[in-house]
């Protein structure tokens, strides 16, 4: 292994002991997470010293360096700030304003996702054949690397930091997930009533999850469930409890149809499909 390899493993190792350290051992919230910010910090300024100062053996390095080293430190303390931020800036209130706050923030992640749609499917797809424009320094292209800050021609590169920020999105999205959650719980207990036993149902759901995310958006929207005050969380989850399927991630498959050259394609196929069975009942 490579020194320099073997000296970002280390330095990588003591910055992610140091955050467990400081996440078991400090009970107050927000100095826990300025605690963290400064761990990420000071790690980060050890990561430019040693690039300021050194060169890397080849492209590859570089690469491994910028794609696998730098964005996960970034990416942490980028989620840290923003959780702090949240923490600070939006919680105060009625519960309901808060859950109201926590779900803008989960469309404003959703709608990064969905502009940086190219770079996340590179990232999460695992690609590489963009890696020497991405994440090899002054190969900036703003053809293909937009609205990125290229001129840190020593610890930057066209996509690191846009890297980092999706990591630190979806690092966020599981956050405030787990809020949202527990808001439930805490600020909109269910109303418990007596019934009887459901029979048990034969029926299947078999639409695509994609088809199922875009169905519940489309309720929300136009006001189907509680006048339109249902949040998209709730509604998710009635619909993932109903038909028996997975939604977890429906904020992803949300920007995946968002994508898509026809984002109501399932909504289109339920209109035409209705409108064939009013035509036949006609006839």
């Amino acid at each position: 292994m490579p020194a320099f390899q073997s000296t970002f493993e280390e330095l990588t190792q003591s910055w992610q002991l140091r955050l467990q350290e400081t996440e078991a051992a400090e009970s107050d919230q927000l100095t826990r997470l300025e605690t963290c910010i400064h761990i990420c910090e000071e790690s980060l300024l050890q990561l430019r010293q040693w690039v300021t100062e050194r060169t890397f053996p080849g492209k590859d390095w570089e690469i491994y360096f910028f794609k696998q080293v730098k964005p996960v430190i970034m990416a942490r303390y980028i989620y840290y700030q923003k959780v702090y931020r949240l923490h600070i800036g939006y919680f105060k209130g009625s519960g309901m304003l808060e859950k109201k706050r926590l779900e803008h923030e989960l469309q404003v992640i959703a709608r990064y996702f969905s502009d940086n749609a190219d770079l996340y499917a590179y990232y999460r797809m695992g690609y590489t054949h963009h890696d020497e424009l991405y994440f090899v320094r002054g190969a900036y292209n703003w053809k293909i690397c937009p609205e990125v800050n290229h001129f840190d021609t020593v610890f930057s590169t066209s996509c690191d930091g846009k890297l980092a920020e999706l990591m630190a999105y979806e690092l966020l999205l599981k956050y405030i997930d787990g809020m949202l959650n527990l808001s439930v719980k805490l600020i909109e207990p269910a109303a418990v009533t007596a019934s009887r036993p459901a029979a048990a149902s034969t029926l299947q759901c078999t639409a695509s999850l994609t088809d199922v995310v875009e169905l519940g958006y489309a309720l929300q929207n136009c006001g189907f469930f509680n006048h339109g005050k249902a949040s998209i969380k709730d509604i998710m989850t009635f619909m993932a409890n109903e038909f028996k399927v997975d939604l977890r991630n429906f904020y992803h498959l949300f920007v995946r149809l968002r994508g898509r050259k026809n984002p109501t394609r399932f909504i289109d196929e339920l209109k035409a499909g209705l409108l064939r069975h009013i035509e036949s009942e006609d006839d």
